[in-house]
């Protein structure tokens, strides 16, 4: 599971960025997504136990703009089957209602923007603030607010960008076609609940007055992230382009497994928050308290999603002869994830050919 919770653990201080892999090297040019016409997209993992089968599609984001899927096999299996199965997501918010959260849009502008007016300019390192500017250029020509945001956030921003110009946003999504085939075919949709928990964020206000005053304790790894952003745009494009292609040899040499301590630990956004955490006074002390329930709760948040969408699995295989299932990606890959379980129980567990 890519853990998407980061973005809202840090929204109590209104400076989120998604996990970014690193690494180091000049920047390259990138050329489009080569996926061109019609793909198979990954085959279907089997589980099957005394007759009774469980057909799996693992889900990924994002998928080539340009990608037409040819979702023969997958629309036959559904049709065939009695039941749809889906995951519950995984939901970590914080207890800040709307017009709450309206009234604290000044101050999270404020802690989202560097200290006492300067710029990226100004607190990057002569080097790395070329590297910027060339990216910038290539990828956010027009946006010159960006200069002034921390660095952790107008890097997110520039990996956006840099995203969407390698043709990876706006690719099919696999759970809006898997609906539309079950829909056609009258299929039973089995969505599981949400395993939703709530963060008490302790005056709100005074955690992003103290991060507006934050210098820029994320510059180290903005640094080593912004040397290396185009090769990890690259990474992302050959997964889209494996799991188009069907190609689950690359898909596993890509993959990596992350729990979350350390997902938030490569998180150059989340490095603001353990700053917080790390000072004095009772806004550290909040701060603190704040990242660990937040840990915390992601963790155990997805022990519990992953084992109800284990006893749906078991309680489909045991009544249906056949059923059709969509996971995360990251989730089917796991060592130690939902179908290494099932496989240790005694189930088979067979590989797309």
């Amino acid at each position: 599971m890519r853990h998407r919770w980061i973005p809202v653990l840090i929204a109590g201080v209104a400076l989120a960025t998604p996990a970014f892999a690193l690494q180091s090297g000049e920047p390259a040019e990138l050329d489009t997504v080569l996926v061109v016409g019609e793909q198979p997209g990954p085959g279907l993992w089997k589980v099957s136990k005394e007759g009774h089968v469980l057909w799996i599609l693992a889900a990924h984001r994002p998928l080539p703009q340009d990608l037409h899927w040819r979702t023969t096999e997958i629309e036959a299996r559904i049709a065939a089957s009695q039941e749809v199965l889906y995951r519950g997501n995984v939901g970590i918010g914080a207890n800040i209602g709307l017009l709450r959260g309206l009234t604290l849009v000044p101050a999270a502008l404020r802690a989202a923007k560097l200290p006492e007016g300067r710029t990226l300019e100004d607190v990057l390192p002569a080097d790395t603030w070329a590297t910027w500017r060339v990216l910038r250029e290539r990828y956010l020509p027009k946006d010159k607010d960006v200069e002034r945001l921390r660095p952790a956030i107008a890097l997110e921003r520039l990996r956006s960008a840099a995203l969407r110009r390698n043709g990876l946003a706006g690719g099919p999504d696999v759970f809006e076609v898997v609906g539309r085939l079950r829909k056609k075919h009258k299929v039973k949709r089995h969505a599981l609940p949400e395993a939703r928990r709530t963060l008490r964020v302790g005056n709100p206000r005074g955690l992003l007055k103290d991060a507006a005053r934050l210098e820029v304790p994320e510059l180290a790894c903005v640094v080593r992230a912004l040397g290396t952003l185009e090769e990890d745009v690259l990474r992302e494009r050959r997964r889209a382009e494996a799991w188009a292609r069907g190609d689950i040899d690359t898909l596993r040499r890509l993959h990596r497994d992350l729990d979350a301590e350390r997902a938030l630990q490569e998180n150059c956004g989340g490095q603001l928050l353990q700053a917080l955490a790390a000072g004095e006074g009772p806004e550290a002390a909040r701060a603190k308290q704040l990242l660990d329930d937040a840990l915390w709760h992601a963790r155990w948040a997805s022990v519990q999603a992953e084992n109800e969408w284990l006893d749906a699995a078991r309680a489909a295989l045991e009544k249906n002869a056949s059923t059709f299932a969509v996971l995360p990606l990251d989730d089917v890959l796991r060592a130690d994830g939902p179908l290494s379980r099932l496989r240790a129980e005694g189930y088979e567990v067979e590989e797309p050919r």
